[in-house]
């Protein structure tokens, strides 16, 4: 009986350890959102959780890239809908430095890190102000964004990241610049509406 205790005490302390060693960075964001149809602001809470790395078929290069998933916090109108949540993820950032995001004087600090700030890089005709917190060196997150947004039922959208929670082994989402990518298509959605407009003033 003894020894059968020895072996399960040993296999849940080698669970804890390998637990520990794969624990994912958190990233804990406020968010505020304005529906189109009118009404006062939402106010929920997210967590954005990486997870194991994302698997290969290269057996000699480990893999770089990380997932993640978001936890929703009810907040003062309850857990925020669907909708929300989907829009949230198509505007996080979660890689290094590239040529859409450019260097700020100064920086922010989440607990007793201070990190640098970066600016995204967003087309002029969209409302739009978004900068990154270099969480980890050359690993960029989400720290504040507001902007309004041009189709959909929100009709405003404000993330502020409140927490930060290295991993083990930081490291890039394998979807980490998509904030970039819907910025771009804000942008085309509104250039093509004023080109529409142009085109009716004209007839």
């Amino acid at each position: 009986m003894r020894y059968f205790s020895a072996i399960l005490a040993s296999a849940l302390m080698a669970l804890s350890v390998d637990a520990a060693g794969s624990a994912g960075t958190v990233l804990d964001y406020k968010v505020v959102v304005r529906m189109r149809e009118g009404g006062g602001p939402q106010e929920s809470r997210l967590q954005v959780v990486t997870t194991a790395p994302v698997a290969t078929r290269n057996r000699v290069k480990r893999p770089r890239f990380v997932g993640w998933r978001i936890r929703a916090f009810p907040g003062k109108g309850g857990l925020p809908p669907a909708s929300v949540l989907t829009r949230v993820e198509s505007l996080l950032y979660l890689e290094g430095p590239n040529s859409g995001v450019v260097p700020r004087e100064g920086g922010t600090r989440f607990g007793g890190r201070n990190c640098r700030l970066w600016q995204a890089l967003t087309p002029s005709s969209v409302g739009a102000f978004v900068y990154l917190a270099e969480i980890s060196p050359n690993l960029l997150a989400l720290s504040y964004l507001s902007a309004s947004l041009p189709e959909g039922d929100l009709a405003s959208i404000e993330i502020h990241l409140e927490g930060v929670s290295l991993g083990s082994a930081p490291a890039p989402a394998e979807d980490g610049t998509v904030l970039l990518r819907t910025l771009r298509k804000w942008g085309a959605l509104v250039d093509d509406d004023q080109q529409v407009m142009v085109t009716e003033q004209i007839q």
